[in-house]
Parts: structure tokens; sequence; C-alpha cells
């Protein structure tokens, strides 16, 4: 297993910019479980909170509602 070495105030400033999971991952070449360790690793340090992490993860009401939105649209343009 090869280690990747991550410079954590790159990362965060990735992180806090909105890269989701995905992007993060191709970004710095890591696994889900990679992922996860960083995070870990990044919350032991005090560097970011678990709240941090867990409401970048959360979709707004509003987004929800665009989606739907523009999904009604793409149909009716179909008919």
């Amino acid at each position: 297993m090869t280690k990747v070495r991550i410079k954590a105030q790159e990362f965060v400033a990735d992180l806090r910019s909105g890269l989701d999971d995905a992007a993060l991952m191709r970004k710095y070449g890591l696994s889900e479980v990679g992922l996860g360790r960083v995070f870990d690793k990044l919350i032991d340090a005090d560097i970011v909170t678990l709240d941090e992490l867990w409401n970048r993860s959360m979709v707004s009401e509003s987004q929800i509602t665009k989606a739907f939105v523009e999904a009604q649209q793409a149909i009716d343009e179909l008919d």
C-alpha cells in the first residue's frame, strides 16, 4: 500500500471551498477509506470539526427544490 502525502492546509482549503468527496478523492489519489482516514486525522488534530464535515455533506432545501424544478423543466421539454 502506497502512502499518500497530503498538505493539510491545501486539503482543508479545498474542503472548505466546496469540493465534494469524489473531487477530493480524485485530486489527492484517495480511496473512500483513505479519505475517511484523512478526515479522522484532521479532526484529531483539531484542524476541522466533525460538525464542519457533517454540514458540508448536507444538501440545502433550496438545492433540492432547484433540482426538482430543473428535472420537471427537462421533462416538459420532452413532451
